[in-house]
């Protein structure tokens, strides 16, 4: 029997892989992450889930101003909002990617910045005697998020380009 030339060879030899298909793989993977981190960005700063995001903010804040029994009852639009964000995130985006540490520490920050600046705002307006101030701080507040939420969205396009960059 003839020996087969493929049988012959090391198995080693036949997948080796060469650094020039190792680098071309991690660029490839790079490449592969920042799309789909910008895919999930373009889709969680999208126009309307800006303005659902502000509509549940605004109702948060401005219910503050209401009547004892009345300010409770703002729970129910609210959770409906927080619902629909919930199954719009679950089925309509294109990526499900886990937010790292480092992201949820940031929207940790703003969050609570935004809350004390809400807080602050609102005693002023209170203090000036002002009525309904926690509506009036609301949406200054919130008007205020969605003017800098097009630069937020743009340094975090660069932090994602700079993070799959440097990555490997």
């Amino acid at each position: 029997m003839a020996p087969d030339g493929n049988r012959d060879r090391d198995p080693l030899e036949q997948q080796a892989v060469t650094p020039a298909d190792a680098r071309a793989a991690l660029e490839d993977i790079r490449r592969r992450q920042e799309q789909s981190g910008m895919a999930e960005l373009q889709f969680g700063m999208s126009r309307s889930s800006l303005l659902t995001a502000a509509l549940l903010l605004f109702i948060s804040f401005a219910s503050f101003d209401l009547p004892r029994p009345w300010g409770g009852a703002v729970l129910v639009p609210g959770l409906l909002l927080v619902a629909l964000m919930a199954v719009r995130h679950t089925y309509g985006a294109p990526v499900r990617g886990r937010p790292g540490a480092g992201a949820m520490l940031v929207g940790l920050a703003c969050g609570i910045a935004t809350f004390g600046v809400f807080r602050g705002l609102a005693a002023a307006l209170s203090w000036g005697g002002v009525p309904a101030p926690h509506l009036i701080a609301a949406a200054v507040v919130v008007g205020a998020c969605l003017l800098a939420a097009p630069r937020a969205r743009r340094a975090a396009e660069a932090r994602l380009r700079r993070r799959a960059g440097r990555r490997y």
